[in-house]
């Protein structure tokens, strides 16, 4: 093997050894939004199907059904379902929220509750019984269809699932 292409195998090698030590890309920041600019994300989703999951890092159940909610958009997106998400860890927890929605695979708008954890998040996003996870799926004219888990129906995969059939079969009215 000459001299020459010995340098060049170094070098790429090189390259890929630095390649590969270089830390993962920060995750794009995770917005912070208060009741009334929501409202407005779900008033531009209107004509879809909305699926809302409210949660949170440090929610161990919250953890668990997060991959349902992200299989559900990958199912049901092209079929008119809007997945949204919301956070209610602390504004200042954007980085851990956007690590977790990267390794989840998230590819939904999600954001962070302007007001963190706290009662004020319960009463400003209306989330039953102060309990998370809970979700909320709205028919394509924006009114809530069902809320699931908080002292609402059962927070149950399946039925989540079954409703979210049950409101795409539906025409607008």
């Amino acid at each position: 093997m000459s001299v020459r292409v010995a340098w060049l195998i170094a070098a790429a090698l090189v390259c890929l050894a630095v390649a590969g030590c270089r830390p993962a890309a920060a995750p794009a920041p995770v917005p912070v939004v208060d009741e009334q600019q929501f409202a407005a994300v779900l008033a531009e989703n209107r004509g879809k199907v909305i699926l809302v999951d409210f949660w949170a890092t440090w929610c161990g159940p919250c953890r668990e059904l997060f991959p349902h909610t992200v299989e559900l958009h990958r199912r049901y997106a092209d079929r008119g379902l809007a997945v949204l998400s919301v956070s209610v860890d602390d504004p200042s927890e954007q980085a851990e929220v956007g690590r977790f929605l990267a390794s989840q695979g998230a590819r939904f708008p999600s954001f962070i509750s302007r007001y963190g954890t706290g009662s004020r998040s319960v009463e400003a996003f209306e989330i039953g019984e102060g309990a998370i996870p809970y979700v909320k799926l709205y028919d394509r004219e924006g009114r809530l269809y069902k809320a699931f888990g908080g002292g609402a129906e059962e927070l149950n995969p399946e039925r989540i699932e079954a409703a979210i059939k049950e409101l795409l079969s539906r025409r607008s009215a």
